[in-house]
C-alpha cells in the first residue's frame, strides 16, 4: 500500500546545519531529521554529499520506505542560484536517487514559499546580507540585491556595521552627524583607537565580524544617537528600494503579498518600523507580513509542485 502513495522531501540547507522534512500528498509531515552543512563553501563536497545522504536515508527509514519510493524533492540553499553549483548537486541526486526529480533553488525562494504558504508573491530578507525576490505562480523569478557586503547588501547587518564604521570615522573629522558609537565599536572589535579601524576593516574582519556590530548601532539609536538613527533610517529606505525593484520588475505576479524576514527584521524594531512605514506609503495595496511558515515548509511546497 505504501508503494501507491506519493512522498515528497524538502531540505532547508545551511552552512552549519541542514534539515529535511518528508511529507505526503496532503502536506502532512511524516518524518524530520537534521544533519551538518550542505554548503560546498563551508565544508568539503564529500561531506556535503554525506550529509545529504544521511538526511534522506534517515527520513525514509523513519517512514518505512526506500529512497527510490520518493516522488520528488527540493533542496533550498544559499548559492544554488548559479548553474555551476546546481550542476554539482544535480549530479549527486541523479546518482543517489536516479530519475526522481529534485528542484534546486536558493534559500530565498524556499523562504518566500514557506513564508507565504504558497507559490506566488514577494519576499524581502535582511539578515547578515539582504535580497528581495518575487515569484510568479509558474515559477518565474525576479530578484534585487544579494550582491554581497562588498558590493551591496544594503540594509543588512553587514551593511549596518560597515556603514557605522565608515560614518563614525567621518564624524570624527566633522564630516557627518555627531555620534557616541566610537567607543562601543572599538570595544566590540577589540581595538584601542580609531586609526586601528582601517587595518581591521581592510585586513582583519570578515563579513560576520562586521555584521556583529549591527546591534551596537541599534542600541545607540534607541538612546537617540543621531548618526545611528540616520544609518537605520537609510537602511530602511534601501530595503524598501529592494522591495520596490522586484515589484516593478514583475507585472506578471498577481499576489500582492510581501513577507519580510531575517535577523535585522526580527531584532531591530527601528529599521523594521521605518520600513513598514515606507512600504505602507509607497505600496498601500501590498500586504506586508512576517513569515507564516518556515523555509523548510517552503522546500516541501516546492517539492510537491515540482
Amino acid at each position: 500500500m505504501m508503494k501507491n502513495k506519493k512522498f515528497f522531501f524538502g531540505i532547508d540547507g545551511g552552512g552549519t546545519h541542514s534539515r529535511i522534512a518528508l511529507t505526503d500528498e496532503q502536506g502532512n509531515i511524516l518524518a524530520e531529521a537534521q544533519a551538518g552543512s550542505t554548503n560546498i563553501y563551508s565544508v568539503t563536497t564529500e561531506e556535503v554529499f554525506k550529509n545529504l545522504s544521511m538526511l534522506v536515508d534517515t527520513a525514509v527509514k523513519a517512514v518505512g520506505i526506500d529512497r527510490y519510493d520518493l516522488t520528488a524533492g527540493c533542496l533550498g540553499s544559499a548559492g544554488l542560484g548559479r548553474e555551476r553549483e546546481q550542476k554539482i548537486f544535480r549530479e549527486f541526486f541523479d546518482s543517489f536517487l536516479g530519475a526522481i526529480p529534485v528542484k534546486l533553488c536558493s534559500d530565498a525562494e524556499t523562504l518566500l514559499c514557506g513564508g507565504l504558504q504558497g507559490l506566488e508573491g514577494y519576499c524581502l530578507i535582511a539578515g547578515t546580507g539582504s535580497v528581495a525576490f518575487g515569484r510568479s505562480i509558474n515559477g518565474m523569478l525576479v530578484r534585487a540585491g544579494g550582491h554581497g557586503y562588498m558590493l551591496g547588501d544594503e540594509g543588512s547587518a553587514a551593511w549596518i556595521g560597515r556603514t557605522a564604521i565608515a560614518r563614525t570615522l567621518r564624524s570624527l573629522e566633522h564630516r557627518d552627524l555627531p555620534t557616541q558609537m566610537l567607543e562601543p565599536v572599538l570595544k566590540a572589535a577589540g581595538l584601542a583607537q580609531s586609526g586601528d579601524l582601517v587595518q581591521y576593516v581592510h585586513h582583519d574582519a570578515d563579513k560576520a565580524k562586521i555584521a556583529a556590530l549591527a546591534p551596537l548601532v541599534t542600541s545607540a539609536a534607541r538612546d537617540g544617537d543621531p548618526l545611528a538613527l540616520d544609518i537605520l533610517f537609510t537602511g530602511a529606505k534601501e530595503l524598501a528600494l529592494l522591495a520596490r525593484s522586484v515589484v516593478d520588475q514583475s507585472p506578471m505576479i498577481g499576489r500582492r503579498e510581501l513577507v519580510i524576514a531575517g535577523g535585522v527584521i526580527e531584532h531591530d524594531e527601528i529599521i523594521t518600523g521605518k520600513l513598514m512605514e515606507i512600504l505602507c506609503l509607497e505600496m498601500p495595496d501590498m500586504a506586508v507580513m512576517k513569515p507564516k511558515g518556515t523555509a523548510l515548509e517552503g522546500a516541501c511546497i516546492l517539492a510537491k509542485n515540482y
